[in-house]
């Protein structure tokens, strides 16, 4: 990237950012729309005559596919690290279509019985497998290509690409269960957001096609061979980075669970909101603060990563317990005011997140360094943020206790934000040999 013009490495960097964000906002569609469906699908493929123990059965599988994620992570990590990112990323958005299409032609337990779950949770695991080798690949590709000043806003198009998708997948989800009686949705409504996926697939790859690969992977691999076991470098000599990159995705991925696609679960299962209404409240708190991502992005190129990292988890902590305590007084209007606020946070760190995992590794074991941290970090965050949530709910009686948990991991962000140095001034370039020794916590 060092020999080229501003002009063309700026072209190069917005091409790959959005290489980045077209290909993570359909894979999050696709691992998105099991969460948004968790109601409908938990009486098709658990029945059972206590709703919330089988709406726990379905959240049980949703959280299966992030126990695969770091697998996926390890296996996809290794490959881009030594393959590249663009290839490797054109197979985990490939395989995720692949899966969510037919998890939408699965027969249900009135059909096949127990085989019916055991199916679903086969699917689910490899759409797990799949997105464990997207985010590290979309980072890295996305913060690698852009301007050394501007990583922060182009790095922050991942975050972009999620948001887009999962309130895709919640507009679609919205639309068919508007338009379908509950019978309706049980018979067949709930394949089509699903089946979907197939033409969203095809787009995706067609797109990342035309991307090359990161500069800075080129540049690596003309001047010397790629690393030939990444993981196993990673974790010797970067146990830290990988560390820190646990905590602030457990950290970011349990607040940003929480106010998102929890949210629907908690509205629609444990509020008593209509399934349709809490779908089209996700799509609505999703999009509306979207701009804020770039900006907070932006923000981050000037002011440092950690300052705006800690004022998303500050407000975090400040507005979980409120805004939960106003969803439940029984009003549409306020639960919508405080549902979006409660995003504000979450689009203001998404904004930031992404970028300080990839600079928290050279670029020789980047993909690996950020997939496994990212991966494990969502395994105890988001991947088990809604079956803890309803839990905690179940056990206390207690609707607020998702706004505890929230504040919860908050805290452990805050924490790891204050161990971490600031990275928004770091060159990405010639970083081959950097380790945790030579980027100690300031």
């Amino acid at each position: 990237m060092s020999q080229s013009s501003p002009g063309t490495a700026e072209r190069a960097g917005r091409r790959a950012s959005t290489a980045a964000a077209v290909g993570t906002a359909i894979e999050y569609y696709d691992f998105a729309i099991y969460g948004y469906l968790a109601v409908v699908l938990a009486p098709l493929f658990f029945p059972t005559t206590d709703g919330l123990i089988g709406l726990l059965g379905t959240l049980g599988i949703a959280a299966s596919g992030f126990v695969a994620r770091p697998l996926g992570g390890f296996f996809f990590g290794r490959l881009g690290d030594r393959r590249g990112r663009r290839s490797v990323l054109m197979v985990t958005v490939a395989v995720m279509g692949i899966a969510t299409v037919l998890t939408g032609l699965l027969p249900t337990y009135s059909e096949i019985g127990v085989l019916a779950p055991i199916l679903l949770t086969v699917l689910r695991i490899a759409q797990g497998f799949s997105a464990g080798g997207e985010i590290g690949g979309a980072a890295s590709l996305a913060t690698e290509s852009a301007p050394q000043r501007r990583r922060g806003l182009f790095g922050s198009a991942t975050s972009i690409g999620i948001t887009l998708g999962m309130a895709g997948a919640a507009g679609v989800v919205g639309t068919i269960s508007a338009l379908a009686t509950p019978e309706q949705m049980a018979a067949w409504g709930w394949r089509i957001p699903f089946i979907v996926a197939g033409p969203l697939l095809v787009l995706a790859v067609l797109y990342r096609m035309r991307v090359e690969d990161s500069p800075l992977f080129q540049e690596m691999v003309a001047e010397k061979a790629p690393p030939k076991a990444p993981i196993t470098e990673v974790l010797r000599h970067h146990p830290r980075s990988v560390l820190r990159v646990v905590l602030i995705a457990y950290a970011t991925m349990t607040t940003g669970g929480l106010s998102s696609v929890y949210l629907l679960v908690h509205l629609s299962a444990v509020l008593g909101y209509s399934l349709t209404w809490s779908l089209w409240l996700i799509v609505l708190i999703m999009l509306l603060p979207i701009g804020l991502i770039p900006w907070a992005g932006a923000l981050s190129d000037r002011f440092g990563r950690r300052t705006v990292l800690a004022g998303g988890l500050v407000s975090f902590l400040v507005l979980a317990v409120p805004c939960f305590w106003v969803m439940q007084q029984g009003s549409l209007v306020l639960a919508t005011i405080a549902a979006l606020v409660l995003n504000v946070p979450f689009a203001v760190s998404q904004g930031v997140v992404y970028t300080v995992y990839t600079e928290q590794f050279p670029t020789r074991v980047r993909y690996s360094g950020v997939s496994i941290g990212f991966n494990i970090g969502g395994v105890i965050g988001s991947g088990a943020v809604s079956v803890v949530a309803t839990g905690l709910v179940s056990m206390t009686g207690n609707t607020l206790a998702p706004g505890f948990y929230m504040v919860f991991a908050a805290v452990v962000g805050l924490l790891t934000v204050g161990w971490m140095r600031e990275t928004s001034r770091d060159e990405l370039a010639g970083d081959a040999q950097r380790t945790d020794s030579s980027a100690s916590a300031v």
